[in-house]
């Protein structure tokens, strides 16, 4: 009976053919993936003979340097002439490239000794700015958030002033072509200063003498933005004070030539209350002593939901606006961290504004985050 049914017959073994055991979509589905199979082990061939197999001859080379094997591609042997390119010929750093492809970003790294690698972990982001709490201690400027954190080992000098020495004097080669260059931190813009905030958790008059001499290497090398009483002399590095810092110590007046500056009062802007020079009339804060103010946001706008509601958010628009007419950027610090989404919601609105610098303590998040 089987042998009278169309299109079904034996193999001379005995045995059903395939295409004959397979319906038409199921045989077309076979032929399909022998075709794949068929492919891959040509392909496979392809790069053993062109010697990027597993057991071609680049695979590694014996020496100083050694070279990874590259898979096949479309692209031809291009792709591994770019691998092979820097170490074959050395010419892949140049003299700034160390931080070659950070792009600065508005960003204040808040509290900034708390990372896991204080100063070259904002840089490795972008941060512009950066913020360390110093005490004075021992003839010595110790860092840390409160008392407890602090130790010996860990001051202003070796978590930021060195640091920032070294970076500076890798962006600012002497080679033949440049010498006395004053580039800032970042190689993707020269003329981006880096903003050092320098909290004082101590008295102002016992701890800014302290600052100041410790900025002598930066000084030195003519890589402070200066106030020479007159105008600002813009530098790759620009110190400002902050915490129990004031006008009276820091600036005293404004004629007086300084290579650091002072945080202006946010909330007293512009308000009755802000203080003035002797002739009552002139405000004490502008931007020859302030490049910014400062205020809390909860301080500003009072507690926060989800995000700035409408009133909230027009409350911090007339700040910017007003610091903004006198030459002066803004920060508002203790902004909230939770929730995330939270978070994201007021670094957008503050971001829109636009303030000056986004004070952040996730720097990871607000540099690459999608927010």
């Amino acid at each position: 009976m089987l042998a009278k049914v169309p299109n079904f017959d034996f193999s001379p073994e005995g045995r059903a053919r395939i295409r004959n055991t397979l319906t038409p979509p199921s045989y077309v589905a076979y032929l399909v993936f022998m075709m794949l199979i068929l492919a891959l082990i040509v392909q496979y061939l392809f790069a053993l003979a062109d010697g990027h197999g597993p057991h071609g001859d680049d695979e590694v080379e014996a020496g100083p340097v050694s070279i990874a094997p590259v898979e096949f591609t479309v692209s031809g042997h291009i792709s591994q002439f770019v691998q092979e390119w820097p170490g074959k010929t050395g010419l892949s750093e140049y003299p700034s490239s160390f931080t070659r492809g950070v792009e600065p970003k508005p960003i204040h790294s808040h509290n900034d000794y708390w990372q896991k690698v204080p100063f070259y972990q904002g840089l490795s982001v972008g941060a512009v700015s950066t913020e360390a709490d110093v005490w004075a201690r021992d003839g010595d400027l110790l860092v840390g958030h409160e008392q407890t954190a602090l130790d010996p080992k860990r001051t202003f000098r070796s978590l930021y002033v060195d640091p920032i020495v070294e970076v500076l004097e890798k962006q600012n080669p002497t080679t033949q072509f440049s010498n006395n260059t004053r580039c800032g931190p970042f190689d993707e813009s020269c003329f981006q200063t880096l903003y050092l905030w320098v909290d004082l958790k101590t008295g102002v008059k016992e701890t800014w003498p302290l600052v100041a001499a410790q900025l002598a290497p930066l000084r030195e090398r003519n890589w402070l933005t200066k106030w020479d009483g007159k105008i600002i002399i813009p530098g790759p590095v620009t110190v400002i004070g902050t915490g129990s810092s004031n006008w009276e110590v820091l600036i005293a007046n404004k004629t007086r030539e300084r290579d650091y500056f002072v945080d202006a009062p946010l909330l007293k802007i512009g308000a009755e209350s802000e203080q003035m020079h002797a002739d009552g009339k002139t405000p004490l804060y502008d931007s020859s002593s302030s490049p910014f103010a400062t205020t809390s946001l909860i301080a500003a706008v009072g507690p926060i939901k989800g995000e700035l509601s409408e009133k909230q958010l027009k409350k911090v628009e007339k700040l910017v606006k007003i610091a903004k007419e006198r030459g002066i950027l803004t920060r508002f610090w203790e902004t909230p961290n939770w929730s995330t989404r939270r978070r994201h919601n007021i670094w957008r609105q503050l971001a829109d504004i636009p303030v000056g610098l986004l004070n952040v303590d996730d720097l990871e998040d607000a540099a690459y985050g999608d927010w």
